[in-house]
């Protein structure tokens, strides 16, 4: 529907920053166990990746997986894997099929969608072209913009969108990530899909903070540099997608070209969603390109990172400068970003990567700064964590820079533990819940499932799915809290307050289904809250629907409405929800609002005559 940030299942997209980067710390955090070299150390590594998949965390006695039993338990069905070393393809295996009608086997040369690896590759693309003199990094975008301009508003009156900042996710832009399109359904053209007007499904791209403030990850932002290379030197974005990166970089099974050629169609995966059905026409179609559209191999994808790592350390890649690389693998406002690459820190050893989801497919390229390793994983699935399993297989065997050893549990006595269990507060509209069972402590967050926690001394605690330390302190009050660390020694953390059993957030309201103390709760914390932000409780109602909470999710959604009345969004939003819930008349009601605060809803008021068109009335 029109909104924004929709169903993260359904959105090309890296996942939300906070969740994606969590999971990608975790990933390299821990080493199930040190690799014991044989006399063939090649095969043996091979074999130890296949055999080695494990959770975030290893905690010693812990099981291990194979690569096919994981793919049994997500319900993958197919995977190509590229490993790097020492700055060149170690090896690349296929597993699985492309398609579970056919049977095909999944081949080297199998055709994936990289989703949101696509937008690294176009900054390099994008970079060359400054490098060429042609894009102008720090510029108002706006002065070589012609055939569409950024609408000014009081967020760009002092600081202005640039291609590095777009290229960065720090230019305020709008629009996380984008639906795509069924086979041969309708194509917007790129401007279509910046002013959000029919037939694209995606709300217009605008500013809502202020440029070079903050890092926000943003799609619609790389439509716009889209837009900035079209004007700036014609053509189409797959021709020089091709041109700049593909060809020399030799990634010759590689396109950007939307929809898929046919020539090439009989070699692409088909793609398969969360609850385990097919992406209805085998996949969808992104005409947005640049953040979205490649076609790639493993191997391919491969090739690019290499060729960064050869830049980075010799200077010695085949399109960019060390230079300009560079601008690519450090930090960039925030220090989780660089220009068109996410940034990893472990232990002081540098790591770019990104990832992507698009409807049916997923995808993750990581490689380390400066020893030339790395690993490509593209998936038919949307099963994020299959891939992450996978990635921590190859980190372990393969002795990356900054990976840790496992975890030793250490004994605790059972009056320690009582003292710890609670309810402790995160931030204003969130909790986590510390309790005791057969003797073992468990930690569950507020809408998610119970989680062990293991105790490796001095009241540290570390849990299999995150990599975060946990320690229990009393504070000076004699309250206890939880200091959360992204580091055993880190000197700073974030502090979590045990609650007073009479003490609740908003969120307890939704919970209880009593939407009016809901009100009442959202409306008393301070307007520039996160937790009140219209985008913010517009993703949080999604998240509840896509977990099977509709309830849940349209009381957010009329929580929302009550906060922004005259929010288009909020109304369509709500709107979907009622239909979900089966209430027809308050669903026309709100859809006819929608349309009515925004003329370019046109999803909204197509729903809305379908609904008066079966004899439902609003009034």
């Amino acid at each position: 529907m029109h909104r924004n940030h929709a169903s993260f299942a359904h959105r090309s997209t890296a996942m939300p920053c906070s969740i994606r980067f969590a999971i990608l710390l975790a990933l390299a955090a821990t080493a199930c166990q040190t690799p014991h070299r044989t006399d063939d150390p090649a095969e043996f590594l091979r074999r130890h990746v296949e055999t080695g998949l494990c959770n975030p965390v290893f905690i010693e006695g812990d099981s291990l997986w194979t690569i096919e039993e994981r793919m049994k338990h997500y319900g993958v069905h197919g995977v190509s894997i590229t490993v790097i070393d020492s700055f060149k393809i170690a090896w690349a295996k296929s597993y699985g099929v492309m398609d579970t009608a056919t049977k095909q086997p999944v081949t080297d040369s199998t055709l994936f969608q990289a989703a949101s690896i696509s937008k690294p590759v176009f900054a390099m693309a994008a970079l060359k072209l400054v490098e060429q003199g042609v894009l102008q990094p720090d510029a108002d975008v706006n002065t070589q913009l012609t055939s569409w301009k950024v609408p000014e508003n009081v967020f760009t009156a002092n600081e202005k969108v640039t291609l590095k900042r777009l290229l960065g996710h720090v230019a305020g832009t709008t629009v996380h990530g984008f639906e795509g399109y069924r086979q041969g359904a309708p194509l917007p053209t790129l401007v279509n899909i910046l002013n959000g007007e029919a037939p694209a499904n995606s709300p217009p791209v605008v500013v809502d903070q202020v440029p070079g403030s903050a890092w926000r990850y943003s799609g619609g932002g790389y439509c716009v540099a889209s837009q900035l290379i079209l004007d700036a030197k014609g053509g189409t974005i797959p021709q020089h997608m091709h041109d700049l990166v593909l060809k020399p970089l030799g990634m010759n099974r590689s396109t950007y070209e939307q929809p898929l050629p046919a020539s090439m169609a009989h070699n692409a995966a088909s793609g398969y969603v969360p609850d385990g059905s097919m992406t209805v026409g085998k996949w969808h179609v992104y005409p947005e390109i640049s953040p979205d559209g490649l076609w790639t191999t493993a191997t391919d994808l491969a090739r690019f990172v290499i060729d960064m790592q050869r830049t980075l350390a010799t200077d010695s890649g085949k399109v960019l400068k060390r230079a300009t690389a560079q601008q690519m693998v450090e930090p960039f406002v925030e220090p989780h970003g660089g220009v068109g690459f996410s940034l990893i820190d472990l232990h002081g050893e540098r790591y770019f990567e990104h990832g992507g989801w698009n409807e049916g497919f997923c995808g993750e390229i990581i490689g380390h700064v400066g020893s030339g390793k790395g690993v490509v994983v593209l998936i038919n699935a949307n099963q994020p964590d299959f891939m992450h399993e996978v990635v921590r297989s190859v980190m372990r065997a393969y002795d990356w820079p900054g990976v840790s050893p496992p975890y030793k549990p250490e004994p605790i006595d059972a009056a320690s533990l009582e003292a710890f269990t609670g309810r402790y507060r995160v931030g204003t509209d969130d909790l986590v819940s510390i309790t005791i069972r057969a003797g073992k402590l468990y930690r569950k967050p507020l809408r998610e499932g119970e989680v062990e926690l293991v105790h490796i001394g001095d009241n540290v605690f570390v849990s299999r799915l995150d990599d975060r330390f946990r320690k229990f302190v009393k504070d000076s009050t004699g309250s206890m809290t939880i200091q959360v660390k992204d580091a055993i020694d880190a000197a700073s953390f974030g502090t979590l307050r045990r609650m007073r059993d009479d003490e609740h957030i908003p969120f307890e309201a939704i919970q209880r289904g009593d939407r009016n103390a809901a009100v009442q709760a959202y409306s008393a914390l301070n307007p520039t809250d996160p937790a009140v932000r219209e985008e913010w409780l517009n993703n949080l109602g999604y998240q509840l629907m896509n977990e099977g909470q509709v309830k849940q999710g349209q009381d957010v959604f009329f929580v929302n409405m009550q906060l922004y009345p005259t929010s288009a969004n909020v109304h369509d939003s709500y709107a979907e929800a009622c239909l979900k819930l089966g209430d027809k008349r308050e669903a026309l009601l709100h859809y006819k609002r929608a349309a009515q605060m925004d003329p370019n809803n046109a999803n909204a008021a197509s729903i809305a005559a379908d609904l008066e068109r079966e004899g439902i009335k609003a009034e």
